[in-house]
């Protein structure tokens, strides 16, 4: 390699590692865990996510827990001026102490979708300044401990740059026998 060419790499490398320093400096400086309670939101950009309520039960219409079902309301909030939501039915996560993570149970969710006869709420985009509320079921470890929800919005990368870049956000899960 000529002299010249070695030095535009070398230079090259460098300005690389600043920018790469700097914007771990900003992400470092911007990003903060929360942890949220019952209404409290948590925000994502111009989205934010809410439990209004949770209770437990060992079965739903015709399904019943492999543990014990986890009825989560969920409040889906579209602060954005501009610009709709669609939120996604997959995105909620029960997080337990250990790590363990749950998805919402897609059968038990038509039982219970079918019995209440509410369907699939939150299924439109949701509009600039609106917001809609849904149960969502988690079917989990009877002996779950310290049960949290996030909110999962854009898979794996999605989850380490929300980490990255917004902090670990949460809602405590206090749930009441039902």
């Amino acid at each position: 390699m000529n002299k010249p060419m070695k030095s535009l790499t070398i230079a090259i490398m460098i300005g690389c590692g600043l920018l790469f320093g700097l914007l771990a400096t900003l992400a470092a400086l911007n990003r903060h865990d929360q942890v949220a309670g019952f209404n409290q939101e948590i925000q994502y950009d111009d989205f934010a996510f809410s439990v209004q309520g949770v209770r437990t039960t060992r079965t739903l219409g015709d399904s019943t827990a492999q543990g014990v079902y986890y009825v989560v309301t969920l409040k889906v909030a579209n602060h954005a001026k501009r610009v709709d939501y669609e939120f996604k039915s997959d995105s909620p996560v029960l997080v337990a102490r250990d790590g363990k993570q749950y998805r919402v149970s897609f059968e038990a969710q038509g039982s219970l979708d079918a019995a209440s006869g509410a369907g699939d709420r939150c299924v439109r985009p949701i509009p600039p300044g609106s917001s809609c509320t849904r149960e969502v079921v988690f079917d989990v470890a009877p002996d779950v401990a310290d049960p949290r929800l996030r909110v999962s919005t854009g898979g794996l990368a999605g989850d380490i740059l929300d980490t990255i870049f917004y902090g670990k956000k949460v809602i405590k899960l206090d749930p009441q026998e039902g």
